[in-house]
């Protein structure tokens, strides 16, 4: 596990250089741990640009009850460009094993996906481990808090190639139940199975008992 601290200390020294120096950058979406005023399950629609803001944070929490296993970013861009290496993905997704950047050039549809997650390992709920799990590859945990940042999605000379007005975007992710869920789930499946069963077995019997005429 990592600590809280370091991740902080790494997120001050990238606003600091942001502050230092004003280049635009290329539009990115940048995902670290966060401090949580909106909740996921209602407000993740809130991630957009203000075309002014060179890095703009929205933190979340996540209470949805479940492990999130992935999150996708679509938004409409010009149409037909033939260089999008402008459109990046972070080295190291933190909570994710994969960044995926996708365009469609006749609709100039534009997508960022963070998937892929390893195998749970028990402490995915960070109000019992206290384990933000960034840098594990496991999703963020329930009740976790975590931060989207948009970096470099302004509007100017800069970006004119790539969209002439503010892009809006439209934004979804999955949850997965943890593996202690999951169980009770499947347990709880069973015995209604076999209470079924037990049912079916009785009435059969009540029916064979009953003298025919």
């Amino acid at each position: 596990m990592r600590s809280v601290s370091q991740y902080l200390f790494l997120l001050a020294a990238v606003s600091f250089s942001a502050l230092a120096n004003p280049t635009p950058s290329d539009p990115e979406i940048l995902i670290d741990i966060g401090d949580a005023p909106f909740n996921l399950s209602t407000d993740f629609n809130v991630i957009q640009p203000d075309g002014t803001t060179q890095l703009l944070p929205f933190d979340f929490h996540n209470d949805t009850g479940g492990i999130v296993t992935s999150l996708t970013f679509n938004t409409t861009i010009n149409k037909n460009l033939t260089d999008t290496s402008a459109f990046n993905c972070p080295a190291d997704p933190g909570y994710f094993f994969f960044c995926k950047v996708n365009y469609d050039g006749p609709s100039g549809a534009l997508q960022y996906q963070f998937f892929g997650v390893g195998p749970p390992e028990g402490d995915e709920n960070f109000a019992l481990s206290g384990d933000t799990e960034f840098g594990e590859h496991e999703g963020i945990p329930i009740g976790g808090d975590f931060q989207i940042e948009l970096q470099g999605w302004t509007v100017g000379p800069d970006t004119a190639s790539l969209y002439t007005s503010l892009p809006e975007f439209d934004n979804t992710f999955t949850a997965t139940p943890e593996p202690s869920q999951l169980v009770l789930l499947a347990v709880a499946s069973l015995l209604l199975v076999s209470i079924a069963g037990i049912i079916r077995r009785r009435e059969k019997r009540k029916e064979e008992s009953i003298p025919t005429a």
